[in-house]
């Protein structure tokens, strides 16, 4: 099976993690900010001439007098606006650089099958194209796109975070009149983990200035603590901002949803597949051959009901 398919089972299998906030969006299935057309009651206000005479409040009529109207709740498609940092850095090891192809153009794909309208801009530029995008060094710090970010809308920023200042004040701009927010710092297992290699000459992939380092296991203990605080700073930053952190240790897609979006609560597994995963587990027990433990003990069982998990009892007891 090729790459290709095994990344779009994967798509398949989880989906966006999204809050019960107020968002804009197009036309959809969601709640949003504003007043539109559904079945779920938002609010009243007078009565003035033009209205549909279907949404008067017959009711308060009779007790008050007065002409009201029923406004009804917005469902919307949530705009989701992805944001990739385009610097060289994110492309320091061809595994890091598709990593990150891998992740941002499954959210594009996790945005269309949650109904949502997704776009997806770089740092500093409009949008893009990812099988035409390049990553290029000689990036000052991070930036806004060029074009204005939607309000209201789901604000995903996939990026390394290795900026000189923090990017406290980026973040702080990519949060304001966002519905939610979520930040998934994406590394190389050799940034995370490099090994003792002794005399080394390294290369800024942003700056391209080149240095000659003693790489011993001093030097490697002090990188990594560094790495460390500025992970740190940028966990604190997006968790102050209310906003979702993942770290993502690049690998396969599959991989790196297990281990590190679903933990972070940025992706969740679509409820079907939950249902799925169930039935099997109990068709496994109920066949016999000692395959029984997959299944949750009787007083302990669980199903769905719309997506939420439900509580059973055995029956007579």
């Amino acid at each position: 099976m090729n790459q290709a398919a095994v990344d779009a089972g994967v798509v398949a299998r989880y989906r966006l993690r999204l809050s019960p906030h107020r968002m804009r969006g197009r036309v959809g299935d969601r709640r949003g900010s504003g007043v539109g057309s559904s079945m779920e009651f938002h609010d009243y206000r007078d009565y003035a001439p033009g209205d549909d005479l279907r949404h008067l409040d017959w009711r308060g009529y009779a007790r008050t007098e007065k002409l009201r109207v029923r406004l009804h709740q917005e469902e919307v498609a949530p705009f989701v606006d992805v944001l990739l940092d385009g610097s060289a850095s994110m492309a320091v090891t061809p595994g890091k650089e598709q990593a990150v192809r891998a992740l941002v153009g499954a959210f594009g794909r996790w945005c269309l099958a949650a109904g949502c309208t997704p776009r997806t801009m770089a740092f500093g530029a409009g949008p893009l194209e990812l099988a035409q995008f390049a990553f290029v060094g000689g990036a000052a710090g991070p930036a806004l796109p060029m074009l204005p970010l939607r309000p209201r809308a789901v604000r995903v920023v996939v990026t390394d975070g290795l900026w000189p200042d923090g990017g406290a004040a980026f973040l702080r701009r990519v949060a304001a009149g966002a519905a939610e927010l979520a930040v998934v710092q994406v590394l190389d297992p050799w940034e995370v983990d490099p090994e003792p290699c002794g005399a080394l000459a390294v290369v800024d992939a942003e700056t391209g200035e080149r240095r000659e380092v003693q790489f011993d296991a001093v030097a490697v203990r002090r990188y990594q603590e560094r790495l460390t605080r500025l992970g740190d700073d940028l966990r604190r930053e997006v968790l102050g901002l209310g906003g979702r952190f993942a770290r993502v240790v690049a690998a396969d897609l599959a991989t790196m949803c297990n281990r590190d979006l679903a933990p972070a609560e940025v992706m969740m597994v679509a409820a079907h597949q939950d249902d799925l995963a169930m039935g099997i587990a109990r068709a496994a027990g109920g066949a016999g051959g000692g395959r029984a433990a997959l299944v949750p003990a009787p007083a302990a069982r669980t199903a769905r009901r719309g997506g939420v998990p439900v509580r059973r009892r055995p029956v007579g007891r």
